[in-house]
């Protein structure tokens, strides 16, 4: 209850910050576009979602496209943005330097743009809201490693080309430079954990004897879940699966009996949504002075801490959701853990 009532104050107080802007006048019914690379899981979702909120507790209105994961469709969708005359754009995912043009065009017909997820201050852009990606990936990261005690076979599943991922594995690499007895194989592959599945069947199928494959890395968590499943179908629960987001299917593998995924690591991906939303509000009210990235709040979810964990990203309502049964996860695993929250430390 204490919770819901937090942030309901902090919606209306978002709206009162609105309403009264120190930066300049501010007229309710404005309309802002969310242009998403695309909407497939939870994290898409939480940072949608999340804007919302904030921009309709506003009085604005808020228009929602899917590029489906294509990064032409995400470019045509903003100048289609453009064009309709919307007062704002929110823009999910993509590459800076991609994004750089239809950025300059929204400047042109003096829109204001906030990207979320780009990993980077697209130039022309108000700013970039992320969760720190680099520090994420580095706590994953020990935690995979530090479970295959810093030796073994490690298959590294991401997408070229997705710049927070790429920052993600980079991460990784640097760590690895440090422990010789880890060896890294890298598994391009696309948004699709169908694909996964099959590309983790066939490295299986290569590696069929216990110990010849060490751990998973996943990217996130949606695209890992391919991967869990090709395991779990293979009976290989030896091999240590993690990855990043937090998603509710991420704690679905976390806390499934059998499961050989170990740690996800959980951003406050709504709040990247609210940021945005404030952001775009305080844009348009004339506020200049923005900082060229902002960063939300991140904590490792582990089997000693996944009760907890859960519910601070998703609710007490959560099992619900992912249909599993508290007390049945602190049997198999004593929630001895904290969720420790960690953020960046910025001047």
């Amino acid at each position: 209850m204490h919770k819901i009532l937090r942030k309901t104050t902090m919606f209306i107080g978002l709206a009162a910050m609105a309403l009264a802007s120190p930066h300049g006048a501010w007229a309710a019914g404005k309309k802002i576009g969310i242009a998403a690379r695309e909407i497939t899981n939870d994290y898409n979702r939480g940072i949608i979602d999340g804007a919302r909120k904030v921009l309709e507790a506003a009085g604005d209105s808020v228009v929602v496209t899917d590029a489906q994961t294509d990064p032409r469709k995400l470019n045509e969708d903003i100048e289609n943005l453009i064009n309709s005359h919307v007062d704002g754009i929110i823009v999910q995912l993509g590459n800076a330097q991609q994004l750089a043009p239809e950025v300059a065009k929204a400047n042109a017909a003096h829109i204001p743009v906030v990207t979320t997820s780009v990993g980077a201050l697209t130039p022309g852009a108000v700013t970039d809201i992320d969760g720190d990606d680099a520090l994420m990936s580095a706590l994953m990261s020990r935690a995979l490693l530090s479970s295959i005690n810093y030796k073994g076979d490690v298959y590294v599943f991401s997408v070229p080309g997705a710049p927070i991922l790429e920052t993600r594995k980079r991460i990784l690499e640097a760590m690895v430079k440090d422990y010789p007895q880890v060896h890294l194989h890298d598994v391009p592959t696309q948004h699709d954990p169908a694909q996964v599945q099959s590309q983790m069947e066939d490295i299986l199928t290569a590696n069929p004897d216990p110990g010849s494959i060490a751990a998973v890395w996943g990217a996130y968590d949606l695209l890992t879940s391919g991967a869990v499943q090709a395991i779990r179908a293979a009976g290989r629960p030896e091999i240590k699966v993690a990855s990043i987001d937090g998603d509710r299917v991420g704690f679905q593998m976390l806390m499934e009996k059998g499961s050989p995924f170990i740690a996800t690591v959980v951003q406050d991906v709504p709040h990247i949504g609210e940021l945005a939303g404030q952001a775009m509000i305080d844009a348009l009210a004339g506020k200049k002075d923005f900082p060229a990235t902002m960063y939300t709040d991140a904590y490792v979810a582990t089997h000693d801490n996944a009760v907890a964990a859960a519910e601070k990203r998703w609710g007490p309502d959560v099992w619900q959701k992912i249909q599993l049964d508290p007390k049945a996860v602190a049997a198999q695993w004593p929630q001895t853990g904290q969720v420790v929250v960690v953020r960046p430390t910025l001047p």
